[in-house]
């Protein structure tokens, strides 16, 4: 099977979700989500507990929540994709990214417990990701009263992993 989901160009996708694509390589975005879960999975498992808890700032969220945000972003796309991809015509919300932190335990969680879970969601998302043919990567939906193309979602899920990677290694593991 063809790779049906080609890197979005203007248009795919808000504006705002090209900060996260372009930090994705010239690669076949499945095989990078792949080796994306182990590496990043690997690395959440290597967090201490004063790692995980840590703020870097009273009123940041800390390295734990800031994983668990990832985690409900991907959940978040992913269902974005699986209903778009099936054609669901209805207008989805936004999400109170915040609220959701404010509402969740992942500040509690080890580093090997927020690794299971990604490890899940990440498998969860690659599975998903086999059911969608080129047809279905080309359909639209709307989110957050904007429109996205389905085909554009793999990049925007994998390059928002980055893009808080990149702040945990800037901001939160930086040597003292």
């Amino acid at each position: 099977m063809t790779n049906p989901f080609p890197r979005p160009v203007e248009g795919d996708c808000p504006e705002y979700y090209f900060r996260y694509t372009n930090l994705i390589p010239e690669v076949d975005i499945l095989t990078y989500l792949h080796t994306q879960r182990d590496w990043y999975g690997d690395w959440i498992q290597g967090l201490t507990d004063d790692q995980v808890t840590f703020r870097y700032q009273p009123e940041k969220w800390s390295l734990g929540e800031m994983i668990g945000h990832v985690l409900d972003t991907e959940r978040v796309f992913a269902f974005r994709m699986l209903v778009f991809s099936r054609g669901d015509q209805n207008v989805f919300p936004g999400f109170d990214q915040d609220e959701y932190v404010a509402n969740s335990i992942y500040d509690t969680l080890s580093g090997q417990e927020l690794a299971d879970e990604w490890k899940a969601v990440r498998t969860a998302t690659l599975l998903q990701l086999r059911s969608i043919n080129e047809e279905m990567a080309m359909r639209s939906g709307i989110a957050n009263k904007l429109p996205v193309k389905v085909s554009a979602i793999p990049y925007m899920i994998g390059g928002h992993v980055v893009h808080h990677y990149n702040i945990a290694r800037e901001r939160y593991l930086k040597p003292v």
